[in-house]
């Protein structure tokens, strides 16, 4: 509980960035008070219970690589409720109308071991010649930023980019590689080129050092990276707004920040809250309409970031409808067409489905064409259309549940980190105590967002003692 004369912080964004912020300044002694638009708190990061399914609305999982959520989840207790991905259960990639396994030791660019990428079938053999002549040619790199698409098809050829990076990465960042910008989403290929020359050397002599640390991170070599919790990860949501409101924080959910003043925040019942600090953690648009008025560069800066939309479409049958019972995670799609891929997430996780259910997702995303905004029946007739061959099942869904996200996931396009330095250098000019946190600008995975949330806190409060 923070002390009488404890700092006043306020967190406006009641997502998992701005609860990283929330737990970090009670930690700190602040007095915390978080602000939430919506009636729920999480943001993109909730599970929906039903009849025995776990469904995620939207990410399914952390990497265990990043350590910001694996610490948080520890200090919630929750460290004995996390659980990996199933083992054995591969994915494979949609490529020249098949189902083709992914090639063993393959990174979201490049293979870290060679024979398995001499001999999978989703690169064809002009794919794989073309990706050679990455041996022979020069340096290529200019020191400004550059797409990720523009650098690796120069490098290696169109067949890497449109059957590896742009489903991997591009899926990742909800952009196309071709917008996307090397500096703030794989600067270690500007490390690659400039140390080696060739990145396909560079990640073949990196591949046996990269294993045996992926390996034992995550504990055991082979093991994936991935990570939940049993409730899904609306789990962890859940139990860090109780252990919030039982540190004494307090939460306004389905309350509006109208306008930031000089003394704090102006909410939308007309109260002001006082603020000594201040985290803006509602996302690029919504922090940008609060800074118009004080930070102009700032706000400019922030509606400069485009923002992707999907809709995600989650989908059940009993196992008897399949011709054979789905034993793989699920696939990206590499070809041509309106959804990116498809995850069997009672295949992915334990216990996200009942015994003999199959629960699955799969995602729609405005870079691949106007299906994403079209109405329920129109995606869900496309969508059944599309995985029925591939899944091998006739039989109607037991239900569909459709989640849909507007214009919320930040691209990280060409010129990214000059846009972060702007926002950053600005608030810092204007007021040390302010700061914005979360995915538009440092990180869209989970981990990045905790992390954030927590050093914007940090950053705030520490600005706070110094003045």
């Amino acid at each position: 509980m923070a002390s009488q004369n404890a700092p006043r912080l306020v967190v406006v964004g009641g997502g998992i960035t701005g609860l990283a912020a929330a737990w970090q300044g009670a930690r700190r002694g602040a007095h915390v008070t978080l602000v939430e638009a919506d009636d729920r708190l999480g943001g993109k990061v909730g599970t929906t219970r039903r009849g025995g399914f776990v469904i995620e609305e939207g990410p399914d999982s952390y990497v265990a690589y990043r350590p910001a959520a694996a610490q948080l989840i520890e200090e919630l207790g929750l460290s004995d409720q996390v659980i990996s991905p199933s083992p054995g259960r591969r994915v494979s990639l949609l490529s020249r109308g098949r189902l083709r396994p992914m090639p063993d030791g393959m990174g979201m660019v490049l293979p870290t071991r060679l024979w398995p990428f001499v001999t999978t079938t989703v690169l064809s053999w002009p794919d794989k010649l073309r990706a050679a002549l990455d041996l022979v040619i020069p340096r290529r790199l200019p020191d400004s930023d550059v797409a990720i698409g523009t650098f690796l098809r120069a490098r290696l050829g169109g067949g890497i980019v449109r059957r590896f990076a742009d489903p991997m990465v591009g899926g990742i960042y909800g952009a196309d590689i071709d917008e996307l910008s090397l500096d703030a989403v794989l600067p270690s290929l500007r490390e690659n080129e400039r140390d080696h020359r060739s990145l396909m050397i560079a990640s073949l002599r990196s591949g046996a050092p990269a294993r045996k640390r992926a390996g034992a991170a995550v504990r055991g070599p082979g093991s994936s990276p991935f990570r939940t919790l049993t409730g899904g990860l609306g789990q962890l949501v859940d139990v860090l707004g109780e252990r919030l409101r039982a540190e004494g924080v307090e939460i306004l959910a389905g309350t509006r920040v109208e306008a930031l003043d000089e003394r704090g925040v102006r909410l939308s019942d007309g109260r002001l809250l006082d603020a000594d600090a201040l985290v803006l953690a509602g996302g690029a648009a919504d922090s940008a309409r609060l800074l118009r008025a004080h930070v102009p560069v700032a706000a400019d800066t922030l509606e400069k970031i485009p923002l992707a939309s999907t809709t995600v479409v989650t989908l059940a049958w009993p196992e008897s409808a399949f011709a054979a019972v789905p034993s793989s995670q699920g696939w990206l799609q590499a070809d041509p067409g309106p959804f990116s891929g498809l995850t069997v997430s009672s295949v992915k996780f334990a216990g996200r489905a009942p015994e003999g259910m199959v629960l699955a997702r799969i995602f729609v995303p405005d870079k691949r064409g106007p299906l994403t905004d079209a109405d329920d029946d129109e995606v869900t007739a496309a969508t059944l259309e599309h995985v029925r061959p591939l899944l091998r099942v006739t039989d109607d869904p037991a239900f569909v549940h459709i989640t849909r996200w507007h214009a919320t996931m930040p691209k990280y396009t060409v010129g990214h980190l000059e846009r972060v330095a702007v926002v950053d250098d600005a608030l810092a000019t204007y007021r040390p105590t302010w700061a914005v946190a979360g995915s538009a600008l440092h990180g869209v995975g989970v981990p990045d967002c905790i992390a954030d949330g927590r050093k914007q806190a940090d950053a705030v409060l520490d600005a706070l003692t110094r003045r």
